[in-house]
């Protein structure tokens, strides 16, 4: 059985439509650990799960695949606020991003910071921020994994052919729902992330991780 760090975020439906669609039985066989991104990347720290999504800060010297969340634009999901510097605790590597960005506010990630953008909020995109200095995508996080080589490894070729932004409608209506965001807003944030660790998003990766070495 293969334990899997799961993190609910909108940026991952593709990934888990993939897994719903061509790997049921991974589903019906799999134990999912839930959790914000900085936890899931301490379960995986602890070997407490076998593969997940980990924070590229925290990918470092780890057996990765060639799946990630990357933005080659703006990706309004990962955001630095207008006020007083305060880190997101669901957050590793945005908070990251931040420090060595130099920029001060407060660091929101994920579905809620989603949702502030549209509602019309202030705040640096930390994705374009970071291309407007390097000229290079962001690689916000990478599949990673200690064991199940074979399976991971199968999972990744198959879901880099087959996989697709388009969510059947009563998984979109259910997670629209549950984050009070439009059905179509949902989708046109899915259409600004990419998947695939080409060579370019790979060098962007080095870039990052060798810029926040000593962090």
């Amino acid at each position: 059985m293969i334990i899997f760090g799961r993190i609910d975020y909108l940026n991952l439906l593709p990934f888990y439509i993939f897994l719903k669609r061509f790997y049921p039985r991974v589903l019906q066989c799999a134990n999912f650990k839930k959790g914000a991104p900085s936890e899931i990347n301490r379960l995986y720290k602890r070997r407490k799960i076998d593969a997940g999504f980990i924070s590229s800060i925290k990918s470092r010297r780890q057996k990765g695949t060639k799946l990630g969340v990357i933005a080659r634009s703006a990706v309004t999901s990962v955001l630095v606020l207008e006020g007083d510097f305060a880190e997101d605790s669901e957050s590793d590597t945005s908070n990251a991003l931040a420090r060595l960005l130099g920029l001060k506010g407060r660091v929101a990630i994920g579905d809620k910071a989603l949702k502030l953008y549209l509602d019309g909020a202030k705040a640096v995109d930390l994705a374009l921020e970071w291309q407007a200095r390097y000229k290079m995508p962001f690689v916000f996080s990478r599949l990673c994994y200690t064991s199940q080589d074979r399976q991971i490894r199968k999972m990744e070729r198959l879901f880099l052919r087959r996989f697709t932004r388009r969510a059947p409608s009563y998984i979109l209506l259910k997670w629209a729902s549950e984050r009070r965001i439009e059905p179509q807003a949902i989708k046109e944030y899915l259409n600004k992330l990419e998947y695939r660790l080409d060579l370019r998003a790979a060098r962007a990766l080095n870039k990052f991780l060798f810029l926040t070495r000593r962090q």
